[in-house]
């Protein structure tokens, strides 16, 4: 009985949130300004190694990474947006040289794969693993809204019944890199 009883509590309060965080966007989902700062030489993070590990091509991509130098480019990014962001940890180098590319790269300053957090109106340099590629390139770079919350409901649906959780990600690219 007293299952029943907490079920039922929780069913109620699933309903109450579901009306109470459910909202619009309280912003447009653009533009944010991403800007292109240099080109240094990037550190190891704690996602390299990780990054490495999950295919055969990511784990060649970061050997041949090392092997270049770790040239890494810089980035600003600033949050335009009335609530928090959430920029992803990968992101990809694209080009439409003679032959194009579409690489995915990782976020080296992120601090885990959840990326890195900024607040409305907050700027962060981010820095990016820099494979090889053919100029003229730019960046697109991927992030999601915290403002899109997902209901107690959804929550629990999700995890009863092991349903994604569908999330809303938008871009945002860089100007075109000459170099």
């Amino acid at each position: 009985m007293r299952n029943r009883t907490s079920l039922i509590i929780a069913a109620l309060l699933a309903t109450v949130f579901t009306g109470c965080s459910k909202h619009p966007p309280t912003a447009a989902t653009n533009p944010q300004t991403v800007g292109f700062n240099s080109f240094t030489n990037g550190f190891v993070g704690t996602l390299a190694p990780v990054f490495a590990s999950l295919t055969t091509n990511d784990a060649a991509v970061i050997q041949q990474w090392l092997a270049d130098g770790t040239n890494s480019a810089v980035f600003t990014i600033t949050n335009h947006q009335s609530c928090d962001i959430w920029v992803f940890p990968l992101g990809r180098i694209i080009n439409a040289g003679a032959h194009p590319t579409n690489d995915e790269t990782l976020i080296l300053n992120a601090p885990n794969f959840s990326g890195i957090h900024l607040r409305p109106r907050q700027v962060s340099t981010i820095q990016v693993a820099v494979l090889p590629h053919q100029a003229p390139w730019r960046m697109e770079f991927y992030y999601t809204r915290t403002d899109q919350h997902v209901s107690l409901a959804e929550s629990l649906d999700a995890m009863i019944f092991r349903k994604p959780i569908q999330a809303q990600t938008y871009t945002i690219e860089s100007d075109i890199i000459e170099k």
